[in-house]
């Protein structure tokens, strides 16, 4: 038995690596392109839904600068039967208002986020406390809710 010798063909063994190197490359990029079409669904699905979310917003624009109107409106009246001090309070109320309700119509979210981002460039220290701020406060109503 020590005598004995391989008489099998000596490439076959260099064949199999070879197809079982070439099964596997197949198969890693079969894995590759299934990764590839998933992750490619889910950027359509976002882009989708930022899409949906952004006409939404769009939509319930319009409703908010009117109810803003309405209210400036309002306090306008109420400022006409207030005390002088109250009066000059409720006139500033007013107009603030009815500035964000024209803002509001003139402005389209896309318009309205590049205005967000200029004012947050041209003041980061404040626009980090404000979101620091604001940050603490959604966290605190989630923690509120989640006790209920």
């Amino acid at each position: 038995m020590a005598n004995e010798t391989y008489t099998g063909n000596p490439g076959s063994t260099t064949t199999d690596l070879g197809n079982a190197r070439d099964k596997v490359t197949d198969m890693a990029n079969q894995a590759k392109d299934k990764v590839a079409d998933i992750a490619n669904q889910a950027k359509d699905k976002a882009n989708e839904f930022g899409r949906t979310a952004v006409n939404k917003m769009d939509e319930s624009r319009t409703s908010a600068a009117e109810a803003l109107h309405t209210t400036a409106d309002s306090l306008r009246t109420g400022a006409q039967t207030s005390s002088e001090k109250l009066s000059g309070f409720a006139t500033a109320a007013a107009d603030r208002l009815e500035s964000t309700s024209t803002y509001l119509r003139d402005n389209d979210v896309r318009g309205m986020m590049g205005d967000l981002e200029g004012a947050v460039r041209r003041n980061p220290g404040p626009a980090l406390i404000v979101a620091a701020a604001f940050g603490f406060l959604l966290g605190s109503a989630i923690r509120s809710g989640n006790r209920d």
